[in-house]
């Protein structure tokens, strides 16, 4: 400790102890406090830990299963206000946009939305495509979930539409 860290230390137990008992502390608690703030100054004058992470987790073979997934699905489910979580309408937007490519549709193009919108349904579109700021209610959300889980998912024999398969 430098001379100047001790000068610092020392005007620091004065200060705390003179205020203490100007307040009206009794002496006992006075030299309590005062030396509690110079053990506080101290310790954080102390350098840093070289490891400052938190401990790797071991491998935990249970943490596996359909019981895990399940789990983890119905929390992902529970969001704020009776909204959905953005993890679950992020996985239900590519799942519907996987089964709509396969009706030659693509989700993301504003030329095609009329038609996502006639296959899915006007609410459950809404839902599929809503922005991550404003996530669904779990209401819609599980309409959509119904809507999507009704599209194809498979390529038909023969395309009806214009647009062909193969180019998405």
């Amino acid at each position: 400790m430098t001379a100047s860290a001790s000068v610092k230390a020392l005007l620091l137990v004065a200060v705390v102890f003179g205020a203490t008992f100007v307040v009206g502390v009794d002496l006992t608690h006075c030299v309590l406090l005062a030396l509690s703030s110079l053990v506080v100054v101290q310790l954080r004058r102390l350098p840093p830990a070289e490891d400052e992470e938190w401990p790797q987790r071991p491998a935990d073979p249970s943490d596996r299963g359909v019981r895990r997934e399940v789990s983890r699905l119905s929390w992902s489910l529970h969001g704020y206000e009776s909204r959905v979580d953005h993890r679950s309408l992020t996985r239900l937007r590519a799942i519907a946009a996987r089964r709509l490519r396969t009706a030659g549709i693509d989700l993301d193009d504003p030329a095609d939305a009329d038609r996502a919108r006639d296959l899915l349904g006007p609410g459950s579109y809404a839902a599929v495509t809503s922005d991550r700021a404003t996530p669904p209610r779990y209401d819609l959300f599980a309409r959509a979930v119904a809507a999507v889980e009704a599209l194809p998912t498979r390529v038909p024999a023969y395309p009806t539409t214009e647009k062909s398969t193969r180019d998405a």
